[in-house]
């Protein structure tokens, strides 16, 4: 798109800024849907000081429309543990208003968001290390009904409750972070658990408490992909679904099984699809200022605290 992209970035204007970013996400990929994070809120006793009681659940909420311009990627100033301190970018997002008709973000459901604010988190895909392949339907299996494909998404047509299986075939996903995924049903399924097993079967459960996906939208699920992680969210419209992790697991040794388990199959047409799975490297931007704010968009200044050294997380394992 001729004039809005410059060397000195995105120049917003006088611009319907939706337009914008769908016709850069889709034409040039510089616009991307990230994932938005505020860390759980303690109150705080007399002295203020934080107390173990949870005030304002977290919040974690994707598909957050953004346009990442980074002006210092990595410096590679090395800290503890195979850390160092990098990054420093401008976000452009749509306004108040438009973000607070996004699903999630609405307050007619989710009251816990308000606006973005200081050093809340924009997470972003810094690389996809594995992308489970949905376009054929080669591995994956279930133990109830048939798997077919329409070269986007796999189909499961069900016979019964049970589980979606892919079986993977030696692939190291040590460097991701996180694991995102698309689901949609036509009939009320709980997803009981999700989980990751490695070849020395390990598993890594997800287990979102009475997440119920109704029928006819894709919900995308994003979640930590990290050891020593305890709980995380899955929200839907606007409800917060608290989700445990827990189980033994190597991250060094390949992946072997991603599982997703379900119940509530009550007829021969109850289908589950399931598209744009994948594990991938995040960087998380954290909102340090807001530089401008019109009635089309917002830009916020970004920095990025901590990364990690890939080769060191290995060998610190």
């Amino acid at each position: 798109m001729p004039g809005l992209i410059g060397s000195q970035g995105v120049r917003p204007g006088a611009l319907n800024m939706n337009r914008v970013f769908r016709a850069l996400r889709y034409r040039t990929e510089q616009a991307q849907l990230v994932t938005y994070h505020r860390p759980i809120i303690y109150k705080t006793d007399d002295y203020g000081v934080p107390s173990g009681t949870v005030g304002s659940a977290e919040l974690l909420m994707p598909d957050l429309p953004a346009i990442i311009r980074p002006a210092l990627t990595a410096d590679y100033s090395e800290q503890t543990i195979g850390s160092n301190i990098i990054g420093a970018a401008r976000v452009y997002t749509p306004n108040i208003t438009t973000i607070k008709n996004l699903s999630n973000f609405d307050q007619d459901n989710n009251t816990d968001f308000n606006e973005i604010e200081g050093w809340d988190r924009l997470i972003t895909n810094y690389r996809t290390i594995y992308s489970v392949p949905t376009s054929g339907t080669a591995n994956w299996s279930a133990d109830e009904g048939t798997i077919t494909s329409d070269g986007e998404s796999i189909t499961n047509t069900l016979t019964g409750d049970g589980y979606i299986r892919f079986t993977a075939t030696t692939k190291n996903v040590l460097e991701a972070d996180r694991l995102r995924f698309k689901i949609k049903t036509n009939f009320s399924m709980t997803l009981t658990t999700f989980t990751s097993t490695n070849t020395d079967s390990d598993v890594l459960t997800f287990t979102p408490t009475a997440l119920v996906i109704p029928s006819g939208n894709w919900l995308t699920i994003d979640v930590p992909y990290l050891s020593g992680t305890t709980a995380t969210s899955v929200f839907q419209s606007g409800t917060r679904y608290a989700t445990t992790v827990g189980g033994s697991y190597d991250y060094e040794t390949n992946l072997k099984i991603l599982d997703l388990n379900y119940t509530g199959q009550s007829a021969g047409t109850d289908t589950i699809q399931v598209k744009e799975v994948e594990y991938y490297k995040s960087v998380s931007w954290h909102v340090h200022s807001l530089k401008d704010l019109s009635d089309g968009y917002m830009i916020f200044n970004c920095v990025r605290t901590k990364g990690r050294y890939d080769s060191r997380r290995r060998a610190y394992e």
